[in-house]
């Protein structure tokens, strides 16, 4: 029996397992008509704090793009059809200034976006509004998916949301895909890997034989098959083995990294990492490593969403022809069903606890993130994506599905402890376990159970 077994009530159960094992199939975005909802709210001026530069986003899209015209162009509809008016307030200590608002009892702003990899602790500190009563959560094609908002569902209420219906903003959130320099590719005489993708034979097996096959001499230097930091594969190779970071066996909630397919897949990994395919490894010790895939020193390069397509200094605006897959399968994954995790929430949206008037506030976020007149459905969104920053439309269709499939990776409260030790050290697998079991005894314990409970209380079964 693993260890680290936390009973917990059987609907936490039903809907963890309907999260970890359900079906490899994304969810359909219904066809949307937006009409601003007529209200009044006497004026009400809502300051919207928003954490980055004066003048390098409107509501998260690049200034001077067409999106960035459609997010201005909403917000003034929005103000014109509720009386209202929406001050956006930029500033990179957004977090800081909720903290400060909600102990001082003076809070500066109405609404709030910021980085969930640090408001997950404002949520917990009660910092935040519940908006399970103030917003239509259960839209999940507008707010996000339970699993997506793992981490700011606490206390039998969920505390922040992302603006899902719009594109490109929830697409940098998880983590990680494979980024594949398709010109090394082709100059192999290698089959296109999207090929193994859509054949449902991108499995642990092959990736090894292609480790091999794209590692190579040229002209005296060489190109490794694949940039990675050591941390991300150890993750990414437990995550791509069929169980999750919370597992659950026999109606009770275990840690997956104690179930005997965890084990084998970190097994598995220090083996390809340290010593059978260790030639194949461009070294990587910093948690980026973009420049180097786009010099062209690898064939493949482990990446965060976000450093494909966030800035213009990172992949898809320096390089010609890439493609993007999931990490490889084990052999005890759902075939085609690829779970990706964050460690934090990008353009994590919630109301400060002591905000002036909650309400209003919902109003107004309600009404400025339904979807853009110009994307309506899932294949607008797919075309404008693919058309905008992808090479291939099946390499948007990966992104899609990490999304809608990423959890929660509790890094911040040190659930990968483990995972980081299976190639940053020369450690036993049985040793790391043993040495880290009241860590993750602790962690099960004062988190992830909590979450899960609030994830039921909200979404139900």
């Amino acid at each position: 029996m693993s260890r680290f077994i936390k009973v917990v009530s059987l609907l936490i159960i039903i809907a963890a397992v309907f999260s970890a094992c359900g079906t490899a199939e994304p969810e359909m975005i219904p066809e949307y008509e937006f009409e601003v909802a007529e209200g009044d709210l006497g004026g009400f001026r809502a300051v919207f704090g928003w954490s980055a530069e004066e003048g390098e986003s409107v509501l998260g899209f690049v200034t001077d793009t067409a999106n960035a015209d459609y997010a201005a162009k909403r917000k003034k509809e929005v103000e014109d059809a509720l009386n209202c008016v929406i001050d956006i307030y930029y500033n990179t200590e957004i977090i800081g200034m909720l903290r400060a608002g909600v102990m001082s009892g003076s809070q500066p702003f109405d609404i709030m976006e910021g980085d969930g990899y640090h408001l997950v602790s404002d949520v917990r500190a009660g910092y935040l509004t519940g908006l399970k009563e103030l917003l239509d959560i259960e839209n999940t094609d507008k707010w996000g998916t339970p699993n997506m908002l793992q981490s700011m569902l606490w206390n039998d209420d969920v505390y922040g949301v992302v603006p899902f219906a719009w594109p490109e903003l929830v697409y940098r959130i998880p983590g990680h895909l494979l980024a594949v320099n398709e010109n090394i590719i082709t100059a192999l005489g290698q089959t296109d890997p999207r090929e193994f993708v859509e054949t449902n034979s991108w499995t642990w097996d092959l990736f090894e034989e292609k480790l091999e096959e794209y590692t190579f001499d040229d002209a005296g230097t060489t190109i490794y098959a694949l940039r990675c930091h050591p941390a991300y594969f150890s993750i990414n190779f437990f995550l791509s083995s069929g169980v999750a970071l919370s597992a659950y066996e026999n109606g009770q909630v275990v840690c997956g990294l104690y179930t005997d397919i965890g084990r084998e897949a970190m097994q598995r990994a220090q083996d390809i990492y340290q010593v059978t395919h260790k030639h194949c490894f461009h070294p990587q010790t910093d948690s980026t490593g973009h420049d180097e895939f786009i010099r062209g020193e690898a064939a493949m390069y482990l990446t965060w969403t976000y450093e494909l397509t966030t800035d213009t200094k990172y992949i898809m605006y320096n390089m010609d022809n890439v493609g993007v897959i999931p990490f490889p399968q084990g052999p005890h994954a759902t075939p085609g069903k690829y779970l990706s995790y964050h460690e934090g929430l990008g353009f994590a949206t919630g109301i400060p606890a002591n905000a002036k008037d909650p309400e209003a506030s919902a109003a107004i976020l309600s009404q400025l993130y339904e979807p853009f007149e110009e994307y309506k459905t899932k294949d607008d969104i797919i075309d404008y994506m693919t058309y905008q920053v992808f090479h291939d439309r099946r390499d948007f269709e990966v992104i899609e599905n990490s999304v809608r499939n990423t959890e929660y990776g509790f890094f911040k409260e040190g659930a990968r402890k483990a995972l980081e030790n299976v190639l940053g050290t020369h450690d036993s697998i049985p040793q790391i376990l043993d040495s880290l079991e009241s860590v993750y005894d602790k962690i099960v314990d004062d988190y992830m159970v909590y979450h899960y409970e609030a994830r039921i209380e909200v979404y139900g079964e």
